[in-house]
């Protein structure tokens, strides 16, 4: 029985490598559905809350995955991003309510990208233009003021907020590398 040419046993090698690393690599997938599932990478933060590298949430509580285009037209949100949406419906942010936070994990509210959106307060940024306090951090007098000086129960001293929009990193409030 005839042994294959080396050249062919490599390029199968290959080919088999190959599809294996490109099937594990979530960033170059994304945006995208996977099931209930909504895929996102961000390789920078420009505004935070916000954390790099791939994202996978899991649409669950009333909402559906969908990807939504960005607007090019605009710095902040132009990138296309898989959401959980709460409807498929277009909604207006600036004639919606402000987002609300359900726990201290999760942001509910008409994203920038005009989706009633549910996201994570760790990728808030990404997708509502005004990121409620809860998602910056705790608060010594319940985070109304995201760590402005307020002259509140604390005499003004900054309570809620971080340098680094309240990303825990284990480092001072300017330690997130790349930002």
């Amino acid at each position: 029985m005839p042994r294959p040419a080396p050249s062919i046993l490599f390029l199968a090698s290959f080919v088999l490598l190959a599809s294996a690393c490109s099937d594990g690599d979530l960033c170059a997938q994304a945006p995208r559905c996977d099931d209930s599932e909504a895929i996102n990478c961000e390789t920078g933060c420009t505004v935070g809350p916000c954390s790099t590298g791939p994202t996978v949430q899991e649409c669950n509580e009333g909402t559906s995955c969908t990807v939504i285009p960005g607007d090019r037209e605009d710095a902040r949100f132009y990138r296309s991003r898989a959401v959980c949406a709460k409807s498929l419906s277009a909604c207006d942010p600036a004639a919606a309510p402000p987002p609300v936070c359900e726990g201290e994990r999760f942001v509910t509210g008409c994203s920038a990208y005009r989706r009633d959106i549910r996201v994570p307060c760790s990728q808030a940024g990404l997708y509502f233009a005004q990121v409620p306090a809860c998602c910056r951090g705790g608060a010594a007098d319940g985070g109304a003021d995201a760590g402005t000086a307020d002259g509140g129960s604390d005499a003004g001293t900054p309570d809620a907020g971080t340098g680094d929009g309240g990303i825990p990193d284990a480092g001072g409030t300017r330690a997130d590398a790349g930002r």
